[in-house]
């Protein structure tokens, strides 16, 4: 890009590019959102795109150049103390604790309202979600507009978000007034969300400040990255409700606490797969990778391999998924909103009954509350797709404080079989068949879960189905029996 341009769409509005070290450019930005612009500036995390935050009419012209939905709050940008004291109210001894320790830097905070702030920013919650960056070139801004500054990332809503004025100028030239020219974003992931207008302070959104980092200073913390967002419910986070950060190629993650499988499954998914493909991962995995097409996965670096799958043609990514913990629980965060939640989890225990109505789904439930780190799931040899589970099983379950949100049955697939670590099925009959649908690579996984269980046992899980409360009971108590020997007898947690 030049020092000094200005380019038009074929909506007709030009926008100007600056670089904020060229002699007036802040000021010139400045004036452009006192004004009611839009300008789209760097900060340490990604670019964004800036709006008066107090100016409801500018505010909506954030909406509608990105394509962003109306409940979808804004973050309010500071450059002091003054400016936080106008907007939000209660900041309490914890927030002064957070704001000296991380401030400026990338932390978002979230307050309860001010009296007179706009419901556009705050899409029409009564918080608000503010943060002061760690960019001289924002706060400079900031500073020169003398105004709080409402920025979102400055991308086209539900694509990746943009760490260099390039990407700024990919998806939304012609749709805003300036794009003020900086170095590319350091950090490259968007600020960490923490909610301080509940009881208990709760992680919205995963960043570099981590949440380790979070509890030194406040003690405990709640996690709220996780929970499901109704659709008529608003949510008190930009990244909670929609789908985010999806390039145009397909992207699978690839989960399994043992390296080695997970590059063994992407190298087979490759050997079989005619589109143009690539792998995602990072500098520790990437050795498993040599001759594949590869990208360095990392913090700094993920949003811009999102947008470079879809420059260089990639139609399918696998992603080898990195450890959640620290940063690397936002890196995931991000890749599972990206992919849409597509996961192929290595880990996972399946269990198999005949509907998949009663004993497995009853199996599932049961094992979870083990917290052995293996997930669960569970299909049927002769399940009709779509049936929910049997109202006996809920019963029971529910006696058992256990729930299935959502469950409904699913008949099993070679596919399933592949990518479980163990298949458990419920009886020899059950395990014949699968042994049948199974390619002949993975039958040495398939057991009965009593087989598993105890090495000499042959002991089927008999079939509730029709029977009255009491046996469903019998039947789950029978499960748990089988799946504690198993925790206790077997190292579940590598399963």
């Amino acid at each position: 890009m030049t020092a000094v341009r200005s380019t038009r769409n074929v909506v007709g509005l030009m926008t100007r590019y600056r670089n904020a070290s060229e002699l007036g450019a802040i000021k010139e930005a400045a004036d452009i959102l006192k004004n009611g612009g839009l300008v789209a500036f760097p900060t340490e995390t990604v670019y964004g795109l800036g709006a008066n935050a107090l100016d409801g009419q500018a505010l909506g012209k954030i909406f509608e150049a990105k394509g962003r939905p109306s409940d979808n709050p804004l973050i309010v940008h500071i450059a002091d103390m003054s400016m936080l004291e106008d907007i939000a109210a209660d900041i309490s001894d914890s927030a002064q604790r957070l704001i000296q320790k991380f401030w400026p830097g990338p932390l978002t905070l979230i307050f309860s309202k001010a009296q007179g702030i706009s419901d556009i920013v705050s899409g029409g919650l009564s918080t608000i979600a503010v943060r002061m960056p760690d960019n001289n070139v924002a706060l400079e801004l900031i500073r020169a507009a003398n105004i709080p500054i409402a920025a979102p990332s400055a991308n086209t809503s539900g694509k990746p978000s943009p760490t260099s004025a390039a990407h700024v100028e990919a998806d939304l030239n012609g749709k805003i007034d300036m794009v003020l020219e900086g170095e590319n974003s350091s950090v490259g992931l968007e600020s960490t969300i923490l909610d301080l207008s509940t009881p208990v302070p709760t992680l919205l959104r995963p960043g570099v400040i981590t949440l380790e980092m979070l509890e030194e200073v406040l003690g405990t913390v709640a996690i709220g990255y996780d929970s499901l967002i109704k659709n008529d419910e608003a949510p008190k986070a930009p990244g909670m409700k929609y789908k985010h950060y999806a390039p145009n190629a397909k992207l699978t993650i690839i989960k399994a606490k043992r390296d080695v499988r997970a590059a063994q499954f992407i190298r087979k998914q490759l050997e079989v797969d005619n589109c143009k493909y690539a792998v995602m991962a990072s500098a520790e995995h990437l050795s498993f990778y040599q001759d594949d097409k590869c990208y360095l996965l990392s913090s700094e670096n993920l949003f811009s391999i999102l947008r470079q799958l879809d420059y260089d043609g990639i139609e399918h990514a696998f992603v080898h998924a990195v450890e959640e913990s620290g940063v690397g629980s936002a890196i995931m965060n991000r890749l599972k909103k990206a992919a849409n939640n597509d996961i192929v989890d290595l880990d996972e225990v399946l269990f198999v009954c005949t509907g998949n109505t009663c004993r497995s789904p009853m199996a599932q439930a049961i094992w979870q509350r083990y917290n052995t780190g293996c997930n669960a799931i569970s299909r049927g040899v002769a399940a009709r797709q779509g049936d929910t589970i049997s109202e006996n099983a809920l019963k029971t379950l529910r006696e058992m404080n256990l729930e299935l949100p959502d469950f409904i049955s699913t008949p099993l697939s070679k596919k399933d079989i592949e990518r479980a670590s163990i298949v458990l099925c419920m009886s020899a009959a059950h395990k014949n068949v699968v042994m049948q649908i199974a390619e002949t690579a993975y039958r040495g996984k398939i057991y009965t879960l009593a087989e598993y269980a105890e090495n000499t046992a042959h002991e089927d899980i008999p079939d509730p189905y029709g029977g009255n409360l009491d046996v469903y009971k019998n039947c789950a108590a029978s499960l748990d029996k089988w799946i504690a020997k198993i925790v206790e007898k077997r190292n579940a947690t590598k399963i």
